[in-house]
């Protein structure tokens, strides 16, 4: 485990993250259908190759997903989510070979069937489960397209957006594969997919949702998740939240020593949420979580149909 304080990355801006706003949207609306018929607008960023990614190939590409709290919506992510002069995230991301998805769940942005409809408790169960899956099936479909490699997938999520994020990864883990191989080691997964977790201002509830209860059963050697969590150090309602959730995935001891895979980052801004990556150093440290964690890792692209239906 490591805090990292704000000094300790004044540098990573001379890594080249200097991109100017491209006169072109990189992205293309899409509308999914939950498990129980509700619609979800998406941002879809395929991958494209790329002289800021030489050597990157579609079926190798990382799926980030990105996800609004409460008062957001993915249009923040799409279009407010950068420095003044910088590409927002989700370009940024598709820039430098990642396939990118900007998600509205049910009753954010526009992804509302009623003006009247207000989220109720039950609604964040089912933006973790059904929204959720209705997007991983999107991914399914892309990546035995071989247009992007679903076993590395990352998910920013954004306050009560961290919070389903972070139930979603507790499910995604939790998947058992397909009994369709002697062995287990020789099985083709269903879940396992979700190799990042980037919780921004987390909330430690959405409804019926517990950050911390979602994430204490991914700690330890059998999941293999990065985590990092960023909020501002002059955010004093946010830091005390953002802290106990870190705190429930890596437990503070004195045994811990610095892991550079579970970071929690508290630059000394006020800025919350999505805002925060208006702000150079979130924005910045947020994309070299993800070069450094989702980006490199070595997972080659499979088929994920059970070998019983192929």
């Amino acid at each position: 485990m490591i805090r990292v304080p704000f000094a300790a990355v004044l540098g990573l801006f001379l890594f080249g993250l200097a991109v100017p706003v491209s006169a072109q949207d990189g992205g293309r609306k899409e509308v999914l259908r939950a498990g129980d018929g509700f619609p979800i607008s998406i941002t879809y960023y395929p991958f494209q190759e790329s002289k800021e990614a030489p050597g990157a190939t579609a079926a190798n590409a990382p799926v980030v997903i990105l996800i609004p709290g409460d008062k957001e919506s993915r249009l923040l992510w799409d279009k407010s989510s950068a420095p003044r002069d910088q590409d927002p995230f989700p370009l940024l991301l598709q820039k430098r070979g990642y396939a990118v998805i900007t998600v509205d769940p049910r009753k954010h942005g526009e992804s509302v069937v009623n003006s009247d409809d207000r989220i109720q408790a039950n609604d964040y169960p089912a933006m973790a489960l059904s929204d959720m899956m209705a997007v991983k099936g999107f991914i399914f479909a892309e990546h035995q397209a071989e247009r992007l490699n679903m076993a590395k997938t990352g998910i920013v999520g954004s306050g009560t957006g961290a919070a389903i994020a972070a139930a979603f990864t507790e499910f995604d883990w939790s998947r058992p594969p397909y009994d369709d191989a002697p062995l287990p080691i020789e099985r083709t997964p269903r879940g396992q997919d979700v190799k990042v977790l980037i919780l921004i201002s987390p909330e430690s509830s959405a409804g019926r949702i517990k950050t911390s209860t979602a994430l204490r059963p991914l700690r330890g050697p059998a999941v293999n998740l990065a985590l990092q969590v960023i909020v501002g150090a002059d955010d004093n309602a946010d830091r005390r939240q953002a802290t106990s959730i870190f705190d429930a995935f890596a437990p503070p001891s004195k045994g811990n020593t610095e892991n550079p895979r579970v970071t929690l980052f508290k630059p000394e801004i006020k800025d919350r949420g999505i805002a925060m990556f208006r702000q150079k150093l979130p924005y910045a440290y947020a994309f070299k979580f993800l070069e450094d964690n989702l980006k490199t890792i070595d997972i080659p692209w499979q088929d994920r149909r059970s070998r019983l239906e192929r």
